[in-house]
C-alpha cells in the first residue's frame, strides 16, 4: 500500500504512520527515513490518489521539533532549501528528529 522505489544503495532506516501538512493540503500515510532522503507516501481522498513527497537529506535547510495544540510533542517541521515548509505529525517525534539529524550529519 505504502510503496516507493529505492535507489540501489538506499536503505530504509525508520518508518511509521504519519500525517503531512503542506501547501494547504493534509495527507494520511507513512513516513520513511532512508540513508538518502525522507519520503512520505500518503493518500488524499482515497486509495487511488497516491501522493509521494520526497526530501533529499541534502535539501533540508532546517528541522525543528514542534507541538500540536501547543501541548502534544508529536510534530516535526522541515524547511527545505527550496523554501518549502512541511509539517509531519508523527509518534516518537524525538526519535525521528535524532535519526534524521544523525543521517544529515553523515553527509
Amino acid at each position: 500500500m505504502y510503496s516507493f522505489p529505492l535507489a540501489e544503495s538506499e536503505q530504509i532506516l525508520n518508518k511509521d504512520f504519519a500525517n503531512l501538512y503542506c501547501d494547504g493540503d493534509a495527507f494520511n500515510g507513512a513516513l520513511y527515513l532512508t540513508n538518502e532522503r525522507i519520503v512520505f507516501v500518503g493518500y488524499l481522498l482515497d486509495i487511488n490518489n497516491k501522493y509521494i513527497e520526497e526530501i533529499p537529506l541534502v535539501h533540508i535547510k532546517e528541522i525543528k521539533k514542534d507541538k500540536t495544540f501547543f501541548v502534544i510533542p508529536n510534530c516535526l517541521l522541515v524547511e527545505t532549501i527550496k523554501e518549502r515548509n512541511l509539517k509531519f505529525i508523527i509518534s516518537k517525534r524525538d526519535k525521528w528528529y535524532s535519526k534524521i539529524l544523525e543521517e544529515i550529519n553523515k553527509l
